[in-house]
């Protein structure tokens, strides 16, 4: 009888202890390794890494010169928009995600896997997810991007033209745990003028001086205390179209600045896949298991 009230105690002992290690795993997760509470995340269609000329950028130079940045992050094939934005915001390739053409608004390929919300997970879900009262926005001067997101999850996601993308921005950060600020340039210079087109870099320098704003905002708040910062352009692009495997249309800018961060030329492979990760990692959320992106830790830390 004693041995098995011992057994008894033991295993519930055991299994209590097992709750509470669980517990604590949980709540040592959730906790930003970096301090960070919102994270930004800002992306210009079309921008290829190739066209990135510094000394014209006073406000991307700042991202640079403060932050860890790339100018070859990695698309996915085909280098097309709504494809790489899905990848981008889904964490994985779009062999997983189904997104296969430029204009998709719903998978092409069945999705390997689909939340209860029908879509797979991207990173605004798994944010939910984890933060049921997180502030989750999205604005965007492309209506395609409105079909690569999960909008049921998030607090606001409005379609507005590039002029009105930046105040809507500023309007988000004021309480945003994550939000997503898209600009439709330099893609429609890039199709209209050509990449690397004076047309095409005007396009670029105008959204500097968008960026330039959101980033004056922020200091002057005393955001980056616990704020990250993100860009990512989708990718670059050759003469008037993009879509193709050239390193010019494959490679883009990836940026990361703000709070935790260690400046510096980021040195890992980074593909679009990554960014949903990083974001996840600097808020202490679990990657989804269909994700295939890993975070970008080296860009952290002193």
């Amino acid at each position: 009888m004693m041995n098995r009230i011992s057994l008894k105690a033991l295993l519930g002992a055991a299994v209590l202890s097992l709750l509470v290690m669980a517990s604590a795993s949980a709540q040592d997760f959730v906790k930003s390794p970096v301090g960070a509470k919102h994270v930004i995340l800002i992306g210009y269609d079309g921008y290829g890494g190739h066209y990135v000329q510094w000394d014209q950028l006073p406000n991307f130079r700042r991202l640079r010169d403060g932050g860890a940045w790339t100018l070859k992050k990695r698309s996915v094939i085909p280098s097309a928009s709504a494809i790489n934005w899905a990848t981008i915001l889904m964490g994985a390739p779009s062999e997983l995600h189904g997104f296969r053409t430029w204009g998709s608004k719903a998978p092409d390929l069945p999705s390997a896997f689909l939340t209860e919300n029908g879509l797979f997970p991207d990173i605004f879900y798994m944010t939910r997810k984890a933060y049921p009262e997180a502030k989750l926005y999205a604005c965007y001067a492309w209506d395609g991007i409105g079909y690569v997101f999960d909008k049921t999850v998030v607090d606001d996601a409005k379609y507005l033209p590039d002029d009105k993308i930046c105040q809507q921005g500023l309007e988000y950060e004021k309480d945003a745990t994550l939000a997503f600020i898209y600009f439709h340039e330099p893609d429609g210079a890039g199709h209209g003028q050509g990449w690397g087109s004076q047309p095409y870099m005007d396009a670029v320098k105008k959204n500097d001086e968008y960026l330039g704003q959101l980033l004056d905002y922020l200091d002057a708040n005393d955001r980056f205390k616990d704020t990250v910062v993100m860009f990512v352009s989708d990718h670059g692009g050759i003469e008037k179209g993009h879509g193709g495997e050239t390193m010019e249309e494959m490679e883009a800018p990836f940026l990361i600045y703000g709070c935790g961060v260690k400046p510096g030329e980021i040195t890992d492979v980074v593909a679009g896949y990554d960014v949903a990760a990083t974001i996840a990692w600097v808020l202490g959320i679990a990657p989804h298991q269909a994700w295939r992106g890993r975070a970008i830790t080296s860009a952290f830390g002193k």
